[in-house]
């Protein structure tokens, strides 16, 4: 049975029976191996498989390198994506001070606030305190007043700085035809220190320059003598007091006032430098003043003092060498050397421990009117209008040596 295998030889192995010829195979497969090699080295270089086409899948591969490349661009895209979100979060993170980059970024939202609460900071470290609440019976719409829709006041006439200022032969824009004659100032210009004072209270009830009217006063004491009122509140640098207040209200104090002594240059009592040596003079002040109450309780003078209608008079008496010093309060002092007195000098002024008057608006007696004035006042000293108008018009007097 023929199996495949050779006869003779054996199933396991590929040698030869001996005795066998074996020259004309050998031949045959010698010329075979030099075919194959020759067909092969053909096909090598320019058959299918030449190395041209081996370059093609070569530079297939780089192909297909580049489309790697290409998914990487996304991947780094996608990092792009994580970086750019790091980004506002390092932006937040500034603000925070700087620790990792996530947690600093949301600082800038926080800065950025913050900013407009600095802002109204602003405003608020003028004020000295908290604004009052406006009470309602002060609507501008609510206020009883003299004349409706008006604000009527008043001052002494005549009105002196630095108390009040202005042209009084001026006609102010705000100033009514026929307001009448004004001596020294013009309350309609707004200036001075009760005059800007007076408007500053208008305003802050509500009223503008031309909604107010001026009344004048020819006796001091008139306008806190008993009975009613033909004023909405009066100002005259008037101080406060208890037997004053029984005939009239008072509104909260505007200003706090010393007083002084003013004399010629050339009289002894220039050289006075305490209340004792003051003791030997004789002295003049208006009537029914506090400036009066000083002499008498303070000075205690050895000449009995002089009373006077007005400041005025009591002036032109120490002018004409009747009287050796006048005794006002310290703002009214230097308009009297300034701007009265040739030769005239400020002695000295009382320390507040001694006396010091707390000046008011007079209204009527339990005027409605007064707590809303109060407020305007208490609002004015908060918001720092009145320290601003003090600054402009007062000399602080801190050159004037105080009397021992």
């Amino acid at each position: 049975m023929n199996d495949g295998t050779p006869a003779g030889g054996s199933a396991s192995s590929g040698t030869p029976p001996s005795g066998v010829n074996r020259t004309p195979q050998i031949v045959t497969g010698v010329v075979v191996a030099l075919v194959v090699v020759v067909v092969g080295a053909w096909a090598i270089g320019f058959g299918p498989f030449a190395p041209a086409a081996t370059s093609s899948p070569t530079t297939v591969a780089t192909a297909s390198a580049t489309p790697t490349a290409a998914l990487a661009t996304p991947t780094m895209d996608a990092a792009s994506p994580t970086i750019a979100p790091a980004t506002p979060t390092a932006a937040l993170a500034t603000p925070t001070g700087g620790s990792a980059t996530p947690t600093v970024a949301p600082g800038p939202p926080t800065v950025a606030p913050a900013t407009p609460t600095v802002a109204p900071a602003t405003p608020t470290t003028e004020p000295t305190a908290e604004l009052p609440q406006r009470p309602e019976a002060c609507a501008i719409t609510s206020l009883v007043l003299k004349n409706p829709s008006r604000l009527t006041l008043s001052t002494d006439n005549p009105a002196y700085p630095p108390w009040w200022g202005g042209d009084p032969k001026t006609q102010y824009p705000n100033q009514p035809a026929g307001s009448g004659k004004w001596k020294i100032s013009n309350p309609y210009s707004q200036m001075g220190f009760e005059g800007a004072t007076a408007y500053a209270i208008a305003t802050t009830l509500g009223f503008t320059p031309d909604q107010v009217d001026w009344l004048q006063n020819t006796v001091f004491e008139q306008a806190f003598a008993p009975g009613e009122k033909p004023f909405d509140f009066h100002m005259a640098q008037i101080s406060i007091t208890d037997e004053r207040a029984q005939a009239v209200d008072f509104s909260d104090p505007y200003f706090d006032s010393v007083q002084s002594v003013v004399a010629l240059g050339d009289n002894p009592i220039a050289g006075a430098t305490s209340i004792a040596d003051l003791q030997p003079y004789k002295f003049g002040a208006a009537a029914n003043t506090t400036s009066y109450d000083l002499i008498q309780n303070i000075i205690q003078p050895t000449t009995p003092a002089a009373v006077y209608p007005d400041n005025n008079t009591a002036l032109t008496a120490l002018q004409n060498g009747q009287i050796d010093g006048i005794v006002v309060d310290l703002g009214t002092a230097f308009y009297m050397r300034d701007a009265q007195l040739d030769n005239g000098k400020i002695v000295g002024q009382f320390a507040p421990d001694v006396q010091t008057d707390h000046v008011g608006a007079v209204l009527d007696l339990d005027s409605p009117l007064t707590p809303c004035v109060d407020w305007a006042i208490q609002t004015m000293k908060a918001n720092g209008t009145l320290q601003q108008i003090y600054d402009t018009w007062i000399t602080s007097g801190q050159d004037i040596p105080l009397f021992k």
